[in-house]
């Protein structure tokens, strides 16, 4: 029996959505075409694939089981679609990257090196946010990949991190400040010290939060900055003792306008991750351009454009 794969993309779609409406609205179909291929598949298994409950479509033991393989077609149609449209139109591929605000000072720099390299045959676009929200991007392929302090925990499948090197948390204050000398520090002298943070979905920050409440250590006051660049400038100003990569104020500490305090607890060196999809669901000229990538930045030529830091 040949499997017509029109049957298999309807019904990911249908699962995804968990409406025949709404799948028969972005597939332009109706929703009678929708449930008739529906049943066309349930024959050709012989099996009920879903059922309708008050939540919307829930999938049987068949269902489920099935699914992967139909949605590992409607993924490989789709590329194949993007393929041949970038062929007849003959548009240059595009390449779209996430790179984590904290390792802007470390990676910026060789990114676009990298980009102006490839700028005859490579549409290039950068974007920078959070760890967590870079991987949520990459997972819905808003992001061919990103380049992520941590993050290699609980990836959402099927997300595969490769880990390019360390960063390190650490702990910032003015030159005025009291322990601008100390060098290091136990998490648990900040019991009484005004704590400066960036955005809630930091991982710097999770980190930090997670050991504290572990460990009932409750500091005099959090002050969120809105971000790591908040962070630098609110430490600098002497307003408190603030948490940061290492890379990301290394110029502040080269300068003098911060001081570096180390992590004196365990658990506070951070991964560096590039973060993509397995490289078979990618497309040709993606998967062609972010191994370029990969080597241009795991290369001791791609690690001297970017700020040298200890590990």
């Amino acid at each position: 029996m040949r499997l017509n794969p029109r049957y298999l993309v309807v019904f990911c779609v249908v699962a995804e959505l968990r409406s025949l409406s709404r799948a028969a609205e972005v597939l332009h179909l109706s929703q009678p075409a929708v449930s008739k291929t529906l049943k066309a598949l349930e024959d050709a298994v012989r099996q009920p694939l879903y059922k309708r409950t008050p939540q919307g479509i829930a999938l049987t033991e068949a269902g489920k089981a099935l699914l992967p393989y139909a949605c590992a077609v409607n993924r490989s149609l789709a590329q194949a679609t993007r393929f041949i449209e970038e062929k007849r139109h003959q548009r240059v591929p595009s390449l779209e990257v996430g790179l984590a605000w904290s390792l802007i000072p470390r990676y910026q720099v060789a990114l676009l090196h990298w980009a102006e390299a490839q700028q005859s045959h490579c549409a290039f676009q950068l974007t920078h946010g959070t760890t967590l929200e870079l991987i949520a991007q990459v997972y819905q392929r808003d992001l061919d990949g990103a380049l992520v302090l941590g993050g290699s925990e609980a990836l959402p499948e099927p997300l595969q991190a490769r880990r390019l090197t360390t960063d390190e948390a650490v702990l910032v204050v003015a030159p005025s400040h009291p322990w601008a000398s100390l060098g290091g520090v136990a998490l648990g002298q900040l019991e009484n010290m005004t704590v400066l943070v960036p955005q809630r979905n930091s991982r710097l920050r999770l980190r930090l939060e997670e050991f504290l409440e572990r460990y009932g250590i409750v500091p005099r006051r959090w002050v969120e900055c809105g971000s790591l660049f908040g962070v630098k400038v609110a430490a600098a100003a002497g307003l408190g003792v603030g948490i940061s990569a290492r890379s990301f104020v290394q110029p502040e500490i080269e300068s003098g306008t911060l001081r570096v305090l180390w992590i004196e607890d365990p658990g506070f060196t951070l991964g560096v991750h590039w973060v993509t999809h397995p490289e078979g669901s990618l497309n040709l000229a993606t998967r062609e351009l972010l191994g370029s990538l990969w080597r241009a930045l795991s290369t001791p030529t791609g690690a001297s454009q970017a700020l040298a830091v200890g590990e």
